[in-house]
């Protein structure tokens, strides 16, 4: 079984923009890049990227909560 080849990205795949943060964002920014090795610019991007996973992080907590309020409230009810 032939797997095929992962496509390295180019300068093509890419759009260069411009994007004005505080000194002090973009100086802890840097420090947290740099503690991980990355450039800002691939921070920046693993942190964009990061975004729906933790979203959808929250939405599971949330409706957890809720679940096990409403298994609470029917285990109470049906203990009366």
């Amino acid at each position: 079984m032939n797997k095929s080849p992962i496509k390295k990205p180019t300068q093509d795949d890419y759009i260069k923009t411009s994007l004005r943060i505080p000194r002090e964002l973009h100086a802890k920014l840097m420090e947290i890049a740099e503690y991980n090795g990355r450039t800002l610019n691939a921070e920046i991007i693993d942190r964009l990227q990061a975004g729906p996973i933790y979203d959808l992080l929250r939405v599971l907590a949330r409706d957890s909560a809720e679940t096990k309020a409403l298994v609470k409230e029917m285990h109470d009810l049906a203990s009366k």
